[in-house]
Protein backbone atom coordinates (compact mmCIF):
# COMPACT_ATOMS: atom_id res chain seq x y z
CA UNK A 1 0.00 0.00 0.00
CA UNK A 2 1.16 3.28 -1.29
CA UNK A 3 1.87 6.30 1.39
CA UNK A 4 -1.22 9.33 0.94
CA UNK A 5 -0.31 12.23 -0.12
CA UNK A 6 0.15 14.13 2.92
CA UNK A 7 1.73 11.59 4.26
CA UNK A 8 4.21 11.44 1.88
CA UNK A 9 4.69 14.94 2.28
CA UNK A 10 5.56 14.66 6.00
CA UNK A 11 8.07 11.68 5.68
CA UNK A 12 9.76 13.23 3.00
CA UNK A 13 10.17 16.73 5.59
CA UNK A 14 11.05 13.89 8.24
CA UNK A 15 13.69 12.04 6.03
CA UNK A 16 15.51 15.60 5.03
CA UNK A 17 15.88 16.43 8.75
CA UNK A 18 16.84 12.76 9.82
CA UNK A 19 19.76 12.68 6.72
CA UNK A 20 21.06 16.30 7.91
CA UNK A 21 21.04 15.40 11.40
CA UNK A 22 17.92 17.44 12.76
CA UNK A 23 16.39 14.23 14.77
CA UNK A 24 14.62 17.28 17.16
CA UNK A 25 13.02 18.73 14.08
CA UNK A 26 12.14 14.92 12.57
CA UNK A 27 10.14 13.92 15.51
CA UNK A 28 8.42 17.29 16.41
CA UNK A 29 7.03 16.82 12.81
CA UNK A 30 5.99 13.14 13.09
CA UNK A 31 4.02 13.91 16.52
CA UNK A 32 2.21 16.82 14.04
CA UNK A 33 1.49 14.39 11.26
CA UNK A 34 0.08 11.92 14.37
CA UNK A 35 -2.21 14.82 15.63
CA UNK A 36 -3.54 15.73 12.30
CA UNK A 37 -4.81 12.19 12.32
CA UNK A 38 -2.65 11.02 9.59
CA UNK A 39 -2.01 7.07 10.33
CA UNK A 40 1.38 6.18 9.62
CA UNK A 41 1.96 3.11 7.57
CA UNK A 42 5.14 1.00 8.03
CA UNK A 43 7.04 2.99 5.37
CA UNK A 44 6.66 5.89 7.82
CA UNK A 45 6.96 4.12 10.75
CA UNK A 46 10.17 2.49 9.26
CA UNK A 47 11.75 6.25 8.23
CA UNK A 48 11.42 7.73 11.63
CA UNK A 49 12.65 4.52 13.79
CA UNK A 50 16.01 5.17 11.30
CA UNK A 51 16.29 8.92 11.97
CA UNK A 52 16.19 7.82 15.87
CA UNK A 53 18.65 4.94 15.32
CA UNK A 54 21.37 6.94 13.27
CA UNK A 55 21.32 9.30 16.41
CA UNK A 56 21.44 6.07 18.93
CA UNK A 57 18.55 7.44 20.54
CA UNK A 58 17.19 3.82 21.34
CA UNK A 59 15.02 5.34 23.94
CA UNK A 60 12.65 6.90 21.73
CA UNK A 61 12.75 4.08 18.70
CA UNK A 62 12.37 1.77 21.50
CA UNK A 63 8.94 4.06 22.31
CA UNK A 64 8.46 3.96 18.51
CA UNK A 65 8.18 0.43 18.46
CA UNK A 66 5.58 0.31 20.87
CA UNK A 67 4.06 2.62 19.23
CA UNK A 68 3.81 0.54 15.97
CA UNK A 69 2.60 -2.66 17.41
CA UNK A 70 -0.07 -0.32 19.67
CA UNK A 71 -1.15 0.41 15.90
CA UNK A 72 -1.51 -2.79 14.50
CA UNK A 73 1.66 -2.21 12.30
CA UNK A 74 4.01 -5.76 12.35
CA UNK A 75 7.42 -4.41 12.43
CA UNK A 76 9.82 -6.01 9.38
CA UNK A 77 13.09 -6.60 8.83
CA UNK A 78 14.12 -2.85 8.55
CA UNK A 79 12.26 -2.12 11.76
CA UNK A 80 14.31 -4.43 13.61
CA UNK A 81 17.41 -3.42 11.70
CA UNK A 82 17.06 -0.14 12.92
CA UNK A 83 16.23 -1.11 16.67
CA UNK A 84 19.69 -3.06 16.31
CA UNK A 85 21.55 0.05 15.40
CA UNK A 86 20.06 2.23 18.02
CA UNK A 87 21.44 -0.04 20.91
CA UNK A 88 24.36 -0.52 19.25
CA UNK A 89 24.77 2.82 18.98
CA UNK A 90 24.08 3.61 22.20
CA UNK A 91 26.77 0.31 23.05
CA UNK A 92 24.05 -1.15 24.71
CA UNK A 93 24.92 -4.29 23.04
CA UNK A 94 23.67 -6.90 24.91
CA UNK A 95 19.83 -5.76 24.41
CA UNK A 96 21.00 -5.40 20.71
CA UNK A 97 21.40 -8.86 20.56
CA UNK A 98 17.90 -9.83 22.20
CA UNK A 99 16.59 -7.72 19.38
CA UNK A 100 18.17 -10.18 17.24
CA UNK A 101 16.67 -13.12 19.26
CA UNK A 102 13.51 -11.73 19.33
CA UNK A 103 12.55 -11.26 15.57
CA UNK A 104 13.89 -14.59 15.33
CA UNK A 105 11.33 -15.97 17.41
CA UNK A 106 8.64 -14.41 15.74
CA UNK A 107 9.65 -15.79 12.56
CA UNK A 108 11.58 -12.70 10.65
CA UNK A 109 15.08 -13.49 9.83
CA UNK A 110 17.65 -11.70 10.69
CA UNK A 111 20.26 -10.77 7.82
CA UNK A 112 23.91 -10.34 7.58
CA UNK A 113 23.43 -6.99 8.30
CA UNK A 114 21.76 -7.14 12.03
CA UNK A 115 24.34 -9.18 12.66
CA UNK A 116 27.21 -6.85 11.65
CA UNK A 117 26.21 -4.28 13.53
CA UNK A 118 27.23 -5.86 16.75
CA UNK A 119 30.47 -7.81 14.97
CA UNK A 120 31.33 -3.60 13.77
CA UNK A 121 30.59 -2.57 17.03
CA UNK A 122 32.79 -5.11 19.52
CA UNK A 123 35.41 -5.21 16.77
CA UNK A 124 35.75 -1.40 17.49
CA UNK A 125 36.10 -1.83 20.98
CA UNK A 126 38.58 -5.13 20.87
CA UNK A 127 36.05 -7.21 22.17
CA UNK A 128 37.12 -9.72 19.48
CA UNK A 129 35.93 -12.60 21.59
CA UNK A 130 32.35 -11.68 21.12
CA UNK A 131 32.80 -10.40 18.37
CA UNK A 132 34.18 -14.14 17.08
CA UNK A 133 30.60 -15.11 18.84
CA UNK A 134 28.54 -13.51 16.96
CA UNK A 135 30.17 -14.35 13.90
CA UNK A 136 29.56 -18.21 14.72
CA UNK A 137 26.35 -17.09 15.48
CA UNK A 138 25.51 -16.35 12.27
CA UNK A 139 27.19 -19.16 10.53
CA UNK A 140 24.94 -21.27 12.76
CA UNK A 141 21.70 -19.61 11.65
CA UNK A 142 22.54 -20.47 7.94
CA UNK A 143 23.86 -17.07 6.88
CA UNK A 144 27.15 -16.77 4.37
CA UNK A 145 29.25 -13.86 5.90
CA UNK A 146 28.88 -10.97 3.64
CA UNK A 147 32.18 -8.12 2.94
CA UNK A 148 31.01 -6.59 5.53
CA UNK A 149 31.03 -8.80 8.28
CA UNK A 150 34.63 -9.88 6.92
CA UNK A 151 35.62 -6.43 6.84
CA UNK A 152 34.53 -5.75 10.38
CA UNK A 153 36.34 -9.18 11.67
CA UNK A 154 39.68 -7.68 9.99
CA UNK A 155 39.61 -4.30 11.30
CA UNK A 156 39.20 -5.60 14.93
CA UNK A 157 42.34 -7.96 14.31
CA UNK A 158 44.23 -5.24 12.62
CA UNK A 159 43.68 -2.07 15.13
CA UNK A 160 44.10 -4.47 18.35
CA UNK A 161 46.94 -6.07 17.00
CA UNK A 162 45.48 -9.97 16.73
CA UNK A 163 48.04 -10.82 13.80
CA UNK A 164 48.01 -14.90 14.30
CA UNK A 165 44.55 -15.03 14.88
CA UNK A 166 43.87 -12.50 11.58
CA UNK A 167 46.15 -14.56 9.53
CA UNK A 168 43.90 -17.36 10.47
CA UNK A 169 40.69 -16.03 9.41
CA UNK A 170 41.82 -14.52 6.01
CA UNK A 171 43.36 -17.97 5.27
CA UNK A 172 39.77 -19.05 5.98
CA UNK A 173 38.09 -16.85 4.04
CA UNK A 174 40.70 -16.12 1.07
CA UNK A 175 38.42 -17.75 -1.59
CA UNK A 176 35.40 -15.20 -0.52
CA UNK A 177 36.53 -11.66 -0.48
CA UNK A 178 37.59 -11.35 -4.43
CA UNK A 179 39.36 -7.79 -4.94
CA UNK A 180 38.95 -6.47 -1.51
CA UNK A 181 41.66 -3.69 -0.87
CA UNK A 182 41.05 -3.55 3.03
CA UNK A 183 40.79 -6.98 3.49
CA UNK A 184 44.28 -8.24 0.96
CA UNK A 185 45.98 -5.23 2.31
CA UNK A 186 45.67 -6.31 5.83
CA UNK A 187 46.41 -9.62 4.97
CA UNK A 188 49.88 -8.40 3.63
CA UNK A 189 50.52 -6.34 6.73
CA UNK A 190 49.94 -9.53 8.96
CA UNK A 191 52.23 -11.90 6.86
CA UNK A 192 54.66 -9.04 6.94
CA UNK A 193 54.45 -9.00 10.87
CA UNK A 194 55.17 -12.33 10.94
CA UNK A 195 57.86 -12.33 9.25
CA UNK A 196 56.03 -14.35 6.05
CA UNK A 197 57.37 -12.13 3.54
CA UNK A 198 56.60 -15.18 0.56
CA UNK A 199 53.01 -15.46 1.64
CA UNK A 200 52.88 -11.24 1.60
CA UNK A 201 54.37 -11.07 -1.44
CA UNK A 202 51.64 -13.71 -3.18
CA UNK A 203 49.28 -11.56 -2.20
CA UNK A 204 50.85 -8.50 -3.23
CA UNK A 205 51.01 -9.88 -6.60
CA UNK A 206 47.37 -11.25 -6.64
CA UNK A 207 46.13 -7.47 -6.06
CA UNK A 208 48.71 -6.30 -8.75
CA UNK A 209 46.84 -8.43 -11.57
CA UNK A 210 43.82 -7.57 -9.96
CA UNK A 211 44.31 -3.52 -10.35
CA UNK A 212 44.17 -3.50 -6.86
CA UNK A 213 45.94 -0.69 -4.56
CA UNK A 214 47.76 -1.82 -1.56
CA UNK A 215 46.80 0.49 1.74
CA UNK A 216 50.41 1.27 2.66
CA UNK A 217 49.35 3.06 6.56
CA UNK A 218 47.24 0.46 7.95
CA UNK A 219 48.80 -0.07 11.10
CA UNK A 220 48.61 -3.13 13.20
CA UNK A 221 47.75 -2.35 16.99
CA UNK A 222 46.73 1.22 16.13
CA UNK A 223 44.18 1.34 18.85
CA UNK A 224 46.03 0.00 21.33
CA UNK A 225 48.64 2.94 21.16
CA UNK A 226 45.80 5.02 21.28
CA UNK A 227 44.11 3.57 24.11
Amino acid sequence: MGLSLDEKAYMNMISCYGKAGKRREASLLFGEMLEKGIKPGLISYNIMMNVFATGGLHQEAEQLFKVMERDDCSPDSFTYLSLVRAYTESLKYSVAEETINSMQKIGIVASCSHFNLLLSAFAKEGLMVEAERIYRKLLGVGLNPDLACYRSMMRGYMDYGHVTVGIKFFEHISENVNADRFILSAAVHFYRSAGNEIKAASVLDSMRHLGVGFLENLEIGSKLKSS
